[in-house]
């Protein structure tokens, strides 16, 4: 051990604590004796009394010299060094020194009831503090979604400790290695350096560099080659010294990870299964390092047991399911909820750890979703039958009322569509329907305007007369009637038509994959209609499925604001036998759902903390702001344009991101626009950096050690503090004295 000062030159002040003594020197009396026999008696006993007070006044004085010495010494500032230290502060001299300070997400992690960005910040200012004056600084603050530029050092200490008492933690990932690499890039520049009287240029003094962080491994890339410090002679490794924020604690921590969210029929219409993946990383969860970790081991199903919370809307919504998952160390749990909402439309789910651990950053995650609304759905039965297998609606209604279904139909003969209003319904199903009459100029009306048709043919179709009635609205027009096989007759299984080309990419097949696309593609079907071939296709056609012999099968075409679906046979047993196969439930009801344009309220992927985010609004609208997860509102004149694009947003806090827009001079949030946004993975894994690993990456212990790499718990008293503590103490001991 070693001692010294960090201002060795108000050591000189220790002078003060003669004081003291020089007073009492000075109004010392040595009165002249005087006999005087009368008086003896009580002479003895004064010399008694002042026996009893001598004690006292050396208290006295020993206190007063104690406190001014306490207090000139304490402005010295002196500290104890360990030898290894001492003898490098001598070696090395004056230096230009970059602090580093990690202000990442995981920098909010809590140990011991503090953040660990706050002893970070703390051990930074000091290490600013104990810098001479000869040494220039300058500030890094890594945590942004870009590299930061370091400004070159300077002797102006202010700046630099306001830089640092400033900064603030964020919920992004930071590159420590990129930001080291900047502040040795400042330490390298040989311009900027200024120079005062008395004090060396920055050419010809050391560089060092001092991190603080909390060593998580995955902010570190130790396979970049190290940064070097360029100097005149050449490339130079700086000095760094690491300041370890979690004072070599492992920093356990629960994440929920992964949030998806898909429709459930077996819920209902608007059933949605929700699977959470919570991840335990970081290592254990020791009860010093995360006081919550205890709590942990109150789920039912006993120690190691995560309460998951699922709420209907943002991680503040109520709660409106419980459940636990169990999670080992260093392993992960999946855990799948159901929910089903009361009414459709733009909506949120949410998924929350209780109670949250110590960095409570990645404790929720937020998927948004579109809860399919109630359809409309009108159906004409163009020939009802008795035989309910030879009706055709009785197939369509079965499937669109089934209860997974979001579809309402109403089933009308040809008779009572005279009385039938079109607009009062989403979409329109007309099944083997002869002819439309005056209708027809209606149901152009209700199509172009956003309406959707879907249009199955039969024996009570004349392919001239729909021609003449719907030719605008008909995807293409109709031609004559083929027969693949007589049905019943022998072999007609083996030559009826089969579906051979299918565009699975379309809404309303997606949902088919690997063997469940069978149910599809098995489909026999002994009579269709053809169509007539054009030179043009119309707007928006799109051919969806076509049989072995190249007929389209299901084509889709545009019209207006609306769609129109035309299948080329029937949705009885007549012509085919896709009504008794699995695949045609679900998919007339998401022909339905298409059509009425349900289907195409997608939610775009959720995105990462900073990464940029287009905000596009609706038409008629005008973007106000962005509203985050803290409620604080971004206007729409702080966010980024590019001529001819949409504003764009760098989110900086994961949760639910809400557009505010003014609509026919009403100012409102739009739900449709909402969008998640999710904490960057990265910062979740709290597994720490072995320190050695990291002082070897920057050139072993000749240029890189570990400042304050102690176990939880030990901490570093400066002797200035003690000595202030002295001197309190002299002071209220004076003040008892003189009591």
């Amino acid at each position: 051990m070693s001692l010294s000062f960090v201002h060795p030159a108000l050591a000189w002040g220790l002078l003060a604590a003669l004081v003291p003594l020089v007073i009492h020197l000075f109004f010392r009396r040595r009165p002249r004796p005087t006999p005087f026999p009368a008086i003896d008696f009580i002479l003895r006993a004064r010399r008694e009394t002042e026996r009893r007070l001598r004690l006292k006044k050396l208290l006295l004085f020993a206190a007063r010299t104690l406190l001014v010495a306490a207090i000139a010494a304490a402005l010295a500032r002196p500290r104890i060094q360990r030898p290894e230290e001492a003898a490098a502060a001598v070696a090395r001299g004056p230096s230009a020194v970059a602090i580093v300070l990690d202000a990442s997400a995981s920098m909010s992690y809590r140990l011991r009831g503090s953040a660990l960005f706050e002893r970070a910040r703390a051990d930074a200012l000091s290490a600013l503090d104990e810098l001479s004056g000869e040494e220039p600084a300058t500030a890094v603050v890594c945590g942004g979604p870009a590299v930061p530029v370091a400004l070159p050092p300077t002797f102006d200490k202010a700046a630099v400790r306001r830089a640092l008492s400033e900064a603030e933690p964020t919920a992004g990932y930071a590159d420590m290695t990129a930001c080291v690499g900047a502040a040795v890039r400042a330490l390298s520049d040989p311009g900027t350096g200024e120079t005062a009287a008395g004090r060396p240029a920055l050419s010809s003094i050391g560089k060092r560099v001092v991190v603080a962080t909390d060593l998580t491994a995955s902010a570190w890339r130790l396979d970049a080659p190290p940064p070097m410090v360029q100097t005149a002679q050449g490339p130079q490794r700086p000095e760094v010294t690491l300041l370890d924020a979690a004072r070599g604690a492992a920093l356990p921590n629960l994440a929920v990870t992964q949030l998806t969210a898909e429709p459930d029929p077996n819920v209902g219409p608007r059933g949605f299964r929700v699977t959470a993946a919570v991840v335990s990383r970081g290592g254990a969860h020791a009860p010093e390092a995360s006081p919550s970790a205890r709590e942990r081991g109150a789920g039912p199903g006993g120690e190691g047991d995560v309460e998951l919370q699922l709420h209907a809307g943002p991680p503040q919504a109520p709660v409106a399911i419980r459940s636990y998952a169990r999670v080992q160390e260093g392993g992960a749990a999946r855990k799948t909820l159901s929910y089903r909402f009361a009414q459709g439309g733009p909506a949120a789910l949410s998924v929350t750890l209780s109670p949250g651990d110590a960095l409570d950053l990645d404790d929720a995650r937020v998927v948004s979703v579109i809860v399919p609304r109630d359809v409309k759905a009108l159906v004409v039965n163009g020939v009802p039958s008795p035989v309910r297998y030879r009706d055709q609606a009785f197939f369509v209604e079965a499937a669109l009322s089934s209860p997974a279904s979001p579809v309402r139909p109403t089933v009308l003969d040809a008779e009572a569509l005279g009385k039938a209003r079109f607009a009062d319904y989403d979409v329109v199903f007309l099944l083997n329907v002869r002819s439309l009459g005056p209708k027809a100029a209606e149901l152009r009306d209700f199509v172009e305007k956003g309406g959707g048709l879907f249009l199955a043919v039969g024996d009570e179709v004349d392919p001239d007369l729909y021609d003449a009635e719907m030719g605008a609205l008909l995807p293409r027009p109709l031609h004559v009637l083929k027969t693949a096989a007589e049905r019943g007759a022998p072999g007609a299984g083996a030559r009826a038509a089969r579906f051979a080309e299918v565009d699975w990419s379309h809404p309303a097949l997606e949902i088919f994959s690997g063997s469940a696309r069978e149910g599809f593609e098995g489909v026999r079907t002994w009579k269709y209609m053809l169509l007539k071939p054009v030179e043009r296709k119309s707007p928006g056609e799109r051919v969806l499925v076509s049989y072995d012999d190249g007929a389209p099968a299901l084509v889709e075409a545009r019209r207006g604001q609306g769609r129109v679906m035309l299948y080329t046979s029937t949705v009885d047993r007549s012509w085919s036998d896709w009504t008794i196969r699995t695949s045609f439930l679900p998919v007339v009801q998401r022909m339905a759902a298409w059509l009425s344009g349900g289907l195409e309220e997608r939610r775009d992927a959720p995105s990462v903390v900073n990464a940029p985010r287009a905000i596009a609004v609706g038409e008629g609208e005008k973007l106000l702001a962005v509203v985050g997860p803290d409620g604080r509102e971004r206007p729409s004149s702080a966010l980024h344009r590019v001529a001819g694009g949409a504003p764009t947003l760098a989110p900086d806090r994961p949760g639910l991101w809400q557009v505010k827009v003014e609509e026919r001079g009403q100012a409102r949030l739009d739900p449709r626009l909402a969008f998640a946004v999710l904490p960057d993975p990265r910062e979740s894994d709290t597994s720490r950096l072995d320190p050695q690993e990291l002082t070897a990456y920057f050139g072993g212990a000749t240029h890189a050690h570990m400042a304050n790499d102690k176990p939880t718990g030990d901490r570093t008293i400066p002797l200035w503090s003690i000595l202030l503590v002295l001197g309190i103490a002299a002071f209220l001991g004076e003040g008892l004295l003189l009591a």
